[in-house]
């Protein structure tokens, strides 16, 4: 009998595209079939998939829905189900805001709790690119042929100081309103204004999210020293993270040892 298998694959992207796109990922994998919780991301995915059929659901209904082949997943605040299995293959490319409204014409703001299928904004041409992918056997070749499709769809743009301040709100070097102000030069209202037009939430809730995802990604995320998850104190972190989540730190740390789907 084989072996299950997991491939993950992930890389950045190149210079060039690096405005519009924030990294690409893929999976390959024979697992049990599993649905699961998947925590609040600022991130917009367009998701690629190639095996059975993948369902997400909304954390407060136990409905699943089947997602398009090729789709847009937009960024949440909540947490959510995903499932999938025995057979999981599929590509991923993690959108910025610039690169939504640029290459797939869909705001940022507008794309929070939804999935917008990729026919529904490419046409059939969303077919096509979705057939070849499927056609192609390795990770670093479905790259190749999504960057020669962004390259061929979008003329790459000149930044803006807006979108520099959101890659940098998004890499951890802008860590608080007060700074991103000051960075942009402007007052608290207009900041807010900003933010929420090209976001579709307010700098301080895009703060906070993002630096959930770093306390969740740190190699130690729940038993560091609060000032180095930039949170106030223990209690600070606790709140958020139950805020983002609907549980503690230490059942999520439970959960995890007992062997986490």
């Amino acid at each position: 009998m084989d072996k299950p298998r997991d491939q993950i694959s992930r890389s950045a992207p190149p210079v060039d595209v690096a405005p519009l796109v924030e990294a690409f990922a893929g999976r390959s994998a024979l697992a049990p079939y599993a649905s699961f919780q998947v925590f609040p991301t600022a991130r917009a995915e367009l998701i690629f998939h190639f095996g059975d059929p993948f369902q997400v659901a909304d954390g407060s209904s136990e409905r699943m829905r089947p997602l398009a082949p090729a789709v847009l997943l937009g960024p949440r605040l909540s947490s959510y189900l995903q499932s999938a299995g025995p057979r999981i293959d599929w590509f991923l490319v993690q959108m910025t805001p610039l690169g939504c409204r640029r290459m797939l014409g869909v705001p940022f703001a507008e794309a929070w709790h939804r999935e917008i299928p990729l026919a529904d904004l490419w046409g059939r041409s969303a077919l096509f690119l979705h057939e070849q992918l499927a056609a192609l056997p390795t990770f670093e070749a479905r790259r190749s042929l999504v960057l020669a499709t962004i390259r061929a769809r979008c003329a790459l743009p000149d930044i803006d100081r807006m979108a520099r301040a959101g890659r940098l709100v998004r890499d951890g070097r802008i860590r608080s309103v007060d700074r991103l102000g000051e960075y942009l030069d402007i007052g608290p209202r207009r900041l807010h204004q900003k933010f929420v037009a090209d976001y579709g939430i307010g700098p301080k809730t895009l703060l906070s999210l993002l630096r959930f995802g770093r306390q969740l990604e740190a190699r130690h995320p729940l038993s560091a020293d609060a000032d180095e998850l930039e949170y106030a104190d223990d209690s600070h972190a606790i709140r958020e993270f139950r805020r983002f989540t609907g549980m503690t730190p230490g059942a999520y740390v439970r959960q995890k040892r007992k062997g986490d789907r």
